[in-house]
């Protein structure tokens, strides 16, 4: 049989921490899904896909299921990452109650084609 313990060197003792890192161990971490208000205040209006009524539990979307935003019927959307969306739909509980296609409604013209506005049937050909 082998004797490890003879062979492998003996394992370092551990370290003691420095005090700043102790400070820093003891501080309490960030809230990633800190309160709405706290972000309005910040200027920041992009919402997470867990604030919104069209996420079901399964992770889907409701709104890309409905064909109110471009994706697939089956999109997932990452839940924690913020966004713009013009598929929000607020919870009950968040105090802006505008929905995303009124809250960013440039959202639905981007990459669509500049319309030119219809020539005058008095001035056609006047030029």
């Amino acid at each position: 049989m082998i004797d490890w313990a003879a062979i492998l060197p003996p394992a370092p003792a551990p370290a003691a921490k420095p005090e700043a890192a102790k400070q820093i161990e003891s501080r309490p971490v960030a809230d990633p899904g800190a309160s709405i208000a706290a972000r309005e205040r910040e200027g920041d209006n992009r919402r997470r896909c867990t604030e919104c009524g069209n996420l079901t539990d399964r992770g889907l979307c409701l709104a890309a299921q409905r064909g109110e935003i471009v994706a697939s019927r089956s999109y997932t959307p990452v839940r924690d990452l913020l966004r713009r969306c013009e598929g929000f739909n607020p919870l009950p509980s968040d105090p802006d109650q505008t929905p995303g296609r009124v809250k960013w409604g440039w959202l639905a013209t981007i990459g669509q084609p500049v319309r030119s506005q219809p020539q005058n049937a008095n001035t056609k050909g006047m030029e």
